[in-house]
């Protein structure tokens, strides 16, 4: 039996079975590109604030925790400097959103309050889930870029 000439049978190339491998592969470059987008913009807004907290915690906590118990004698002389001067911030933030954790273990023995306010814990706390977000992010990122190396 034929098809009909007036009432042709619509056909999507999707339901092939030969554009099955043509749709995953489709599927996998929206994922791929989405989340490069969002990642994007998640560092739109996690650059700024990290050059903020940069710029406001070392003056508030160089003096109380930039010290040698908490930080290697290397560290201490080369956190001073700019890029590298980052990472001490970096190890603030740790301190401010995530204290438990940071006190098991970079700062050990550390009981004392800080002095940061409201303001900057939030912001820390934000920071501190955009990085996190981010990584999550970058796994599949990475995974769909390796299989896209070998398969393609």
């Amino acid at each position: 039996m034929g098809e009909n000439p007036y009432f042709p049978t619509p056909r999507c190339p999707y339901f092939e079975p030969e554009s099955i491998a043509v749709s995953v592969i489709d599927l996998l470059f929206y994922i791929y590109f989405g989340i490069m987008g969002v990642g994007l913009l998640v560092m739109l807004v996690l650059i700024p604030l990290w050059a903020a907290l940069h710029h406001t915690l070392p003056s508030k906590l160089d003096p109380i925790l930039f010290q040698r118990p908490f930080f290697k004698s290397s560290e201490l002389l080369n956190y001073r400097v700019f890029p590298l001067s980052l990472f001490r911030s970096l190890n603030y933030v740790y301190l401010i959103a995530l204290p438990t954790f940071a006190k098991k273990k970079r700062f050990k023995g550390f009981n004392e309050p800080l002095p940061v306010g409201l303001s900057t814990i939030i912001m820390c706390k934000l920071h501190a889930a955009l990085c996190i977000l981010l990584f999550l992010m970058g796994v599949p990122y990475l995974l769909i870029s390796i299989w896209g190396l070998f398969a393609l």
